[in-house]
């Protein structure tokens, strides 16, 4: 069995600093890593990285926008 949500969440935190500070090859040995702890796919894991704690802005198939802080999210 994987790990809980609250769980995956902090070890994003945790990672994402290291992810985002890494040269590119150091990017990838990190992403592998985190890759390792949560099992999720690779180009889901990669933007979760890449966008945490910084506001991004998605649509919903009903046309809501939905803005996303770090872990806060508001419609």
């Amino acid at each position: 069995m994987g790990l809980e949500m609250k769980v995956k969440r902090a070890v994003l935190k945790e990672i994402a600093c290291k992810y985002q500070r890494s040269s590119k090859k150091g990017k990838g040995q990190v992403l592998e890593e985190f890759l390792g702890l949560t099992g999720y796919n690779r180009c889901y894991g990669s933007w979760l990285l890449r966008n945490c704690g910084r506001k991004v802005v998605m649509r919903g198939l009903n046309g809501e926008e939905v803005i996303i802080i770090g872990e806060i999210r508001k419609i």
